[in-house]
């Protein structure tokens, strides 16, 4: 019975040493993600202010423009990565995190979905929107931009201030 006993213990102790170095990789796999979404957001955060600066501007002067303003280059929202996180939910690694940290990272990755979730509302509005000469349709794509534009950037800021916030708390100290 003793042998028994050991050889569980043994094997217990084995697979908690393999689920330890499982959770460490995972904690530097949701790190380098969350880096390369940082870099992202950082890339377009101005390119963003600029946009919602300029529309502004065009529906307080009344300024008009043939074509598109010459300002606007797309609006360049980013496709922000989830597939770690993902992948630590459906391999239940997430679960061996502490609670709070667990809760930071689903606060993170919420605003994540969210980002990419208004990015695809903003591209597929703007398609549908009617681009002229006329000033009706100059002050519609300009109040669009300028108030999606707006909405973008508070996300964005929201996301580098809540990515601070996982450092510290998720990445500063062991994984668990």
């Amino acid at each position: 019975m003793i042998g028994v006993y050991l050889g569980f213990a043994v094997t217990n102790w084995g697979e908690q040493r393999n689920r330890a170095k499982e959770t460490k990789t995972f904690v530097k796999i949701i790190e380098q993600e969350l880096d390369v979404n940082k870099n992202k957001i950082e890339q377009v955060i101005d390119y963003h202010r600029m946009l919602r600066d300029s529309a502004r501007h065009y529906l307080e002067t009344g300024k008009r423009f043939k074509g598109q303003p010459e300002f606007f280059e797309g609006i360049r929202t980013q496709n922000l990565l989830l597939s770690a996180y993902d992948t630590g939910i459906q391999t239940g690694i997430l679960n061996e995190l502490e609670l709070t940290k667990i809760q930071r990272l689903n606060l993170t990755y919420g605003s994540l979905k969210s980002y990419n979730q208004f990015a695809q509302t903003i591209l597929s509005t703007l398609i549908n929107l009617e681009f002229n000469n006329s000033i009706d349709s100059q002050n519609k794509v300009m109040q669009f931009i300028a108030l999606s534009m707006t909405d973008l950037v508070i996300k964005e800021e929201k996301i580098l201030k809540g990515y601070a916030l996982t450092k510290q708390e998720v990445f500063s100290s062991s994984p668990n």
